[in-house]
């Protein structure tokens, strides 16, 4: 069976930890429900816990953050020298949100927050470009959303895989070593309800309200699952 390690990069707002308990748990609960068996490694890298051998895990999971890869925090320098040097030992790494950012500016692009504002709910993306290895002919791609930052420039070797006038890097792949959402296919249609209304005011209520009512439209988090257990199984 292989192994996933979770590089948790950030904790749950305390409201919410006795239901959802963390990042990473919600990931192991997704993999649970989609019936594909895993094991899993957890690190919690704000604490300054990194995988010390990157042959520890099978793949890596980056999971998402309220912090931005610009920020003056002291344990993003070193996630950023382990993603080098896992990348350079051809591990497979997978990021979302925060990890889909993290991942390209560490690797030559550009994340930063984004002049078009935040991306809330449900958003429907193109496909513009399957792996080799992605036996699959999806043409739109549609997940939940909450961000303001975006990569704005992919790394030189990647490939988008998906995209959309807001988003225009929604998800991007490096051969058999990197495979990135902005989306996030673990979030649950309650968990986003009971985490956007705390962005309110930040976000702005006409769009807060826009973004919440596209949560009754249904997402392609499943054949995203499928996709991350197919990377993971190279």
């Amino acid at each position: 069976m292989k192994t996933l390690g979770l590089l948790e990069t950030d904790t749950l707002y305390p409201d919410l930890l006795d239901e959802y308990r963390s990042y990473g748990t919600m990931f192991t609960q997704f993999f649970a429900r989609l019936g594909i068996p895993l094991e899993y490694r957890f690190y919690q890298v704000q604490q300054g816990e990194l995988p010390q051998d990157i042959k520890e895990c099978d793949a890596y999971l980056i999971t998402g953050s309220k912090a931005g890869v610009y920020d003056d925090l002291p344990w993003i320098p070193p996630l950023q020298q382990w993603i080098k040097q896992a990348y350079a030992g051809h591990s497979k790494i997978i990021g979302i949100c925060f990890g889909h950012q993290i991942l390209a500016h560490t690797l030559g692009g550009h994340a930063a927050r984004s002049d078009k504002g935040w991306g809330i709910g449900v958003h429907t993306t193109r496909i513009d470009r399957h792996p080799s290895w992605l036996n699959d002919d999806l043409s739109h791609l549609r997940l939940i959303y909450s961000h303001r930052d975006q990569v704005l420039s992919l790394p030189p070797e990647a490939r988008r895989l998906a995209s959309s006038e807001f988003c225009e890097n929604a998800a991007f792949y490096i051969d058999q070593r990197v495979l990135t959402f902005q989306g996030h296919p673990e979030f649950t249609v309650e968990y986003t309800q009971k985490l956007l209304p705390r962005r309110e005011n930040c976000i702005g209520p006409d769009l807060f309200r826009a973004g919440m009512n596209t949560l009754v439209q249904p997402t392609d988090a499943d054949t995203v699952g499928r996709w991350l257990a197919e990377f993971i199984r190279l």
